[in-house]
């Protein structure tokens, strides 16, 4: 028995993604018992990089890793739990030209993430 995150989807708009920057895949579910719509804050400083492909990488790893933290603190490891997030919002504190990928190393202190987690347990 364990816990399992399968990853993040990335399901912004194609024109909120970098030149060059392809989604990852993970595993989904059609049966999740749990979704959750959750507001996420990102610090810019550990996720800003010079190259926004490796910005928004690193701004899913982000995601991925807060959602560890939730499902450790809401489930005990004894449940068997699977789980994926999925962001389907992103937005910083500065406003946003879409088709720009510019805003990924605008003077933002954060970004907050609109991401939906599915949750289910066995």
């Amino acid at each position: 028995m364990a816990i399992t995150n399968n990853g993040t989807v990335n399901s912004l708009n194609i024109v909120q993604l970098p030149t060059g920057y392809v989604r990852p895949t993970v595993v989904t579910f059609t049966d999740e018992e749990y979704v959750s719509n959750l507001s996420l804050s990102i610090l810019k400083t550990t996720v800003e990089n010079g190259v926004n492909v490796t910005t928004m990488a690193n701004i899913i790893a982000s995601i991925t890793s807060i959602v560890d933290s939730i499902l450790a603190a809401d489930y005990v490891a004894t449940q068997t739990v699977e789980a994926y997030a999925d962001l389907v919002g992103l937005t910083s504190n500065q406003s946003v030209t879409l088709g720009d990928s510019k805003w990924l190393n605008n003077n933002a202190t954060d970004y907050i993430a609109a991401v939906k987690l599915y949750v289910k347990a066995q």
